[in-house]
């Protein structure tokens, strides 16, 4: 070393001021990753429910198109939160050998769907429409599903109403996760 040279390194200042930047962009790139990791969560959420709604329409719209009667008593509109239907039941337009009705319901979050037929006590498995009458009354009920239930067709479901005459309009709201999604379809039914 030559005399009069410094030795030249870093004061302590410079270290601290240079941690503190180097600390704030770790800060910065942990919160950038962490908010696009909530939100790739909260997208892929939605999809789910979004798909899961739209299976769903897409069974129910196909049996109601072909639906022969409708049972359920539908209001007209949507005006009146109370008298919203909140289940559906049909006579299916698929089966022309018996007769035979589909009943679409929620019960906690998931939708289900149920087979059901009607016959006289004294005639079963004759089945019958759902309000005829005999000399004893009107038919019983029988559930044709292996689970009395019916099978779950859908899950996270929070909200089904029904309602139109011409049209019946299906408004579906679907929940998971503090994210919610809501679908409406309208359907013709085309033997009514």
């Amino acid at each position: 070393m030559l005399l009069g040279e410094k030795n030249r390194g870093f004061t302590l200042v410079e270290l601290t001021i240079s941690m503190v930047i180097g600390l704030i962009i770790i800060i910065l790139v942990t919160t950038s990753f962490g908010l696009a990791q909530k939100t790739f969560r909260k997208s892929n959420i939605r999809a789910e429910l979004t798909q899961n709604g739209r299976v769903t329409l897409d069974l129910m719209s196909r049996e109601l198109r072909q639906a022969k009667t409708i049972v359920t008593a539908l209001p007209e509109n949507d005006s009146n939160p109370e008298t919203m239907a909140h289940e559906i039941q049909f006579e299916d337009g698929h089966i022309t050998s018996q007769i035979q009705y589909i009943r679409y319901y929620l019960a906690g979050n998931s939708l289900y769907r149920q087979t059901i037929a009607y016959c006289f006590e004294t005639d079963c498995p004759n089945y019958v429409h759902w309000n005829d009458v005999d000399a004893f009354g009107p038919p019983d009920l029988q559930i044709l599903d292996a689970d009395p239930a019916g099978k779950i067709i859908g899950e996270n479901f929070s909200g089904l109403n029904f309602y139109g005459l011409d049209s019946i309009t299906i408004d579906l709201n679907l929940q998971k996760s503090g994210e919610e999604v809501g679908i409406r379809a309208v359907i013709n039914p085309r033997n009514i």
